[in-house]
């Protein structure tokens, strides 16, 4: 089994049955860019040119440069556009004249920073509630700080914490701390260099506990810092700009990714002057992972964000395919980028995007144009992408049935034949859609199908049999790869085949391990492979991580009392997610495995006569559990990332059962 090759052993012959039963089409697509509303100057305000932010209530909230009484307001939009003006700025005490945008506190109220005016001009903190009261917590005078510029954060102890561009002790910006009950805090003052110089972003409290953000000048090369401060207020320089590939002048903060590294761009440097993205790890260890070229992709890029599906969405304020009005686009952590809308500063269309979007509960992302629209006052813009849906694969004595059920509208589905000998055994899917079935025979031999999101086969490879081996799961790498793993029954060894399907593979044996069988396998996009093994006797659990270049790690889990590891899933960003029955009550429980090894966990049932058999997880990353009855009934749960659920039931179907589920297209 080890490190062999072979070539195409056709033994199957592919048809097409009938299907299932009659549905509609299945969506295809990205996502679909909609101005919801237009701002019209009025009460609703204009120049809407800070960050959005997602409300407790799960509502999107930002606020505009300018309203009613000529100095900006904080509002509410609903995902059809409604705008709700939730406080307009007067202009005296409560500051006004540019509001720099407002989080909701633990304890319901809204807490930002004005820019300018106040009662000594240099700006204000305010709170407002959500019926519209405000309260002026503190006035800055330049010695404490002056003209705030972008989102406070609040920390563990409940403390609003925030920067100022201009004033302090050295004149170049402050770092403070304010509570509820208006006790402000100067915390730091930035120097220039080697210090930092106009913190004008925002900050983020990390899951270390520390604060995170940027400078827009000052360090070694006077071209901007990202630091680190703790929330005493000692701050580390973590990384200098040098106004070379790296950028220069981040004006935009950071955000901290799934993965435990920091995101974030510059708006000016790079080979072609119009700004970059980066990658930082915790210690300071910077990599530009795109050079914005001013063309088609824009420029200036402002703050990004981590969409459910792990990728990072952003706008450039300037540049596009529409002139000099900028973008919206897509990166990938790796740094492949996608323009999705290129503005064009029309009536029915915004330009110069400046504040950050921000993703609802829904996956619905939000964010707002500076001009455009149809009063040329700015514009609320959507992107809601693709309906989800999951692949599930039936089996009715050796027929095979695939399904492809999307999460709005009508399920498809088509039927492979039975072909005497073979059965249907496992699932998988790849990032374009591909769905990809396991087949395994009476004599030990396997074959792999590769079904088109159609339902149309395409291609398939046999391999065996080879003595004592069955095939037990796969997987479908970023390279287009197929790892198939392999158990030997007699002492649980494990194999895992590497195919370039329609062509050669490699393979690698592990083990045996006493007790250990390996249950399934994933591949993570860095290419790296999962295996879950599972000890049947003790309960225990290990997931290995085997990097594409061969180096393996591994971690382990319990032994729990009851519990059994039954499948295994990775959500957008890579985290592993492990799902877990209790043989004894039914009762299934979801484990996330963080990148630090840290994992949560969350429970589900028990529901009497169902079993949890299969776990997915899709590109806007919920958990889909795949349940079955004892009479055959299949029941899926689509849980949020706050944990809520939808569910949905189909069947019994007479002989049919279903025995895995994946991705769908």
């Amino acid at each position: 089994m080890k490190h062999v090759c072979q070539s195409i052993c056709s033994i199957l012959f592919l048809t097409v049955g009938s299907l299932l039963f009659n549905a509609g089409a299945a969506y295809s697509g990205g996502f679909t860019f909609a101005t919801v509303h237009s701002f019209t100057g009025g009460a609703d305000g204009k120049d809407p040119d800070k960050d959005m932010v997602l409300g407790n209530d799960g509502s999107v909230y930002s606020v505009t440069a300018q309203g009613a009484l000529g100095y900006g307001t904080l509002f509410k939009v609903s995902a059809i556009g409604t705008i709700t003006t939730i406080y307009s700025f007067t202009g005296g005490a409560d500051g006004g004249n540019g509001p720099n945008g407002f989080i909701q506190g633990t304890d319901g109220n809204f807490y930002g920073t004005t820019g300018a005016r106040g009662a000594y001009g240099y700006g204000t903190v305010d709170m407002i509630t959500p019926s519209g009261t405000e309260t002026t917590l503190h006035v800055f005078n330049n010695g404490d700080g002056a003209y705030p510029d972008n989102l406070m954060a609040q920390g563990s102890d409940g403390s609003f914490y925030g920067t100022a561009g201009y004033g302090g002790s050295n004149g170049n910006g402050v770092m403070f701390k304010i509570t509820s009950g208006k006790t402000f805090t100067l915390l730091h003052s930035f120097g220039s260099k080697p210090d930092g110089d106009w913190p004008q972003s925002g900050i983020i409290l990390a899951s270390d506990g520390n604060f995170y953000g940027t400078t827009r000048y000052g360090g070694a090369y006077d071209a901007g810092t990202v630091y680190r401060m703790t929330p005493s207020g000692d701050v580390k320089i973590l990384y200098s700009f040098t106004n070379g590939a790296d950028g220069e002048n981040p004006q935009n903060g950071v955000m901290e990714g799934r993965d435990g590294n920091f995101y974030g761009t510059t708006t000016w440097g790079g080979t072609h002057t119009s700004g970059t993205a980066y990658k930082m790890t915790p210690t300071g260890d910077l990599t530009t992972i795109y050079e914005f070229t001013g063309g088609d992709d824009g420029s200036q890029p402002n703050n990004i964000i981590q969409a459910s599906d792990g990728n990072l969405y952003g706008t450039t304020t300037r540049n596009g395919a529409n002139g000099n009005f900028g973008t919206v686009f897509q990166l990938t952590t790796s740094g492949v980028l996608t323009t999705l809308h290129s503005f064009a500063n029309t009536t029915t269309d915004g330009g110069c995007p400046v504040g950050c979007l921000v993703q609802d509960r829904n996956g619905i992302i939000y964010g707002s144009t500076t001009i455009g629209g149809t009063y040329s006052e700015g514009t609320v813009f959507t992107l809601t992408p693709p309906a989800e849906s999951s692949y599930v694969l039936w089996n009715n004595s050796g027929q095979a049935g695939l399904w492809n059920i999307p999460t709005t509208g009508s399920a498809t589905s088509a039927s492979f034949g039975p072909y005497r000998g073979w059965t249907p055994a496992a699932l998988s899917s790849d990032t374009s859609g591909n769905a990809y079935i396991l087949w395994t025979s009476t004599t030990g031999a396997a074959s792999i199908w590769q079904v088109t999101s159609s339902l149309t086969a395409a291609a398939f490879q046999t391999f065996g049999p080879y003595s004592g081996w069955t095939a037990k799961s796969l997987a479908v790498g970023p390279d287009g790869n197929v790892r198939v793993l392999w158990n030997h029954t007699s002492d649980n060894e494990a194999s895992v085949f590497d195919i370039t399907l329609g062509s050669s593979f490699t393979s690698q044996a592990y083990g045996p391990y006493a007790g250990w069988q390996a249950q399934q396998i994933a591949v993570d996009a860095s290419n790296n492979t999962r295996i879950l093994w599972s000890d049947s006797s003790s309960g225990e659990a290990a997931l290995w991580n085997i990097t594409s270049v061969g180096g393996q790690s591994s971690q382990s889990f319990g032994p729990y009392s009851g519990w059994q590891a039954r499948s295994l899933a990775l959500a957008p960003a890579g985290q592993p997610r492990i799902l877990w029955e209790n043989t004894s009550t039914k009762q299934a429980s979801v484990f996330t495995v963080a990148s630090t090894g840290s994992f949560t966990s969350q429970p589900f049932g028990p529901y009497s006569g169902w079993n949890p058999i299969d776990l997915a997880v899709n590109s806007d990353g919920d958990s889909d559990i795949m349940w079955i009855s004892g009479s055959n009934q299949l029941s899926i749960f689509d849980v949020g990332p706050t944990g809520s659920l939808t569910s949905s039931a189909f069947g019994p179907y007479s002989g049919w059962a279903a025995i895995a589920i994946a991705p769908g297209p």
